[in-house]
């Protein structure tokens, strides 16, 4: 079982991923912005990120670049 964390503003899309990989026996946390995504990929330890380019808050590349400076 992967731990997965889910980025995505979009409810029906992120309800949608979370369901589905829910489904296949994943533990899932999903955030809808990209300040509480970076926050609680720097917090917690996850095997994948699905992380939307769009977010408010912060940009999912601005995340990506910050998570990899600091792991």
């Amino acid at each position: 079982m992967a731990r997965i964390l889910i980025v995505e503003d979009e409810p029906t899309i992120a309800m949608g991923l979370q369901d589905d990989l829910t489904l296949e026996g994943h533990a899932v946390d999903v955030v809808a912005d990209g300040v509480d995504g970076e926050r609680l990929a720097l917090e917690a330890r996850h095997d994948l990120l699905l992380l939307d380019v769009m977010l408010p808050g912060k940009d999912g590349l601005t995340v990506c670049r910050t998570l990899r400076a600091a792991r």
